[in-house]
């Protein structure tokens, strides 16, 4: 029990599941755009998938020690959900804003792990490759707006929309994503750990993953409503309207807008062919071969 505990303990740093994040904001911050959009995209689902590996195909959940690990690894996945939205909807700096979403959707791939049968594994499964895919669009398009701009206040981003129609676009649907609207891919994870929830009879969680949606929502409103909808030289006065119209309609160039347009639009895929992604590949990285 000790040497499986510290196993999914260490696994549970690395992944930085709330309380154990500390490395993560500051990490993700202060990074140069490039290693910040790759280690979001890739460091923490790695450890996310090499805890699903342990636990199902090396140790076995279903006798031995780690069924009851894995049960307090689910709730400390709702902690880090909650936890996890709530510091991002307190940020205003917008890398660190979406630094703490990861703490937030990590929880969703915990929980799934956690929850155990096939709809929640696939929805964890597929919520890494997801996740990973909206992260990095949205690192991305964060290093975009400060090369353009100069600004990571999310305060400052007022008409940002009319500056980088298309960097906003693309960052738009990747927080859709992200929230879990349809048809993005963000919502179909959600839908397959809601329904694993549903089936195991964890009510509580499916409230969780309802709420988390709503606060998803608080943090990304404001970024929408400063870039789409506050006039310039609004709130934040008038060096913002100075900034929001200095280089108006520049958008960034071919090489660096290409990645982010390749993202986003890898994010409807992802959704729009969700069933087969799922029925024909993910299902193969399971226990169980199939519904």
């Amino acid at each position: 029990v000790i040497a499986l505990s510290m196993i999914v303990l260490g696994l549970a740093i690395k992944m930085a599941v709330f309380p154990l994040h500390g490395w993560l904001p500051d990490a993700y911050t202060y990074s140069a755009p490039p290693v910040a959009a790759f280690i979001s995209a890739v460091m923490t689902k790695v450890y996310a998938y090499a805890l699903l590996r342990l636990s199902y195909f090396v140790f076995g959940v279903s006798h031995g020690p780690l069924s009851p690990i894995l049960a307090v690894m689910g709730w400390i996945a709702v902690v880090s959900i909650i936890m996890g939205s709530v510091m991002a909807i307190a940020q205003r700096d917008f890398r660190r804003m979406l630094a703490y979403s990861s703490v937030d959707q990590i929880g969703y791939i915990v929980l799934g792990i956690a929850i155990g049968n096939v709809y929640a594994l696939m929805g964890a499964v597929f919520h890494i490759i997801n996740h990973g895919v909206m992260k990095c669009c949205l690192f991305l398009a964060a290093g975009g707006i400060k090369w353009n701009t100069g600004q990571h206040s999310i305060l400052r981003f007022a008409q940002l929309s009319r500056r980088m129609p298309i960097t906003m676009a693309a960052f738009v649907v990747a927080a859709f994503s992200m929230i879990g609207l349809p048809p993005t891919a963000g919502f179909f994870s959600k839908w397959y750990l809601a329904l694993g929830a549903v089936e195991a009879n964890a009510w509580p969680y499916v409230v969780v993953l309802a709420l988390s949606s709503l606060l998803n929502l608080l943090y990304f409103f404001p970024v929408i409503e400063n870039a789409y909808l506050r006039k310039k030289g609004g709130r934040a006065g008038a060096a913002d309207a100075a900034a929001a119209n200095e280089g108006e309609g520049m958008e960034l160039p071919a090489a660096m807008l290409a990645p982010i347009i390749i993202l986003a639009s890898l994010i409807l895929v992802l959704g729009l062919f969700n069933e087969k992604i799922i029925s024909q590949i993910l299902i193969l990285s399971v226990p169980g071969g199939g519904f």
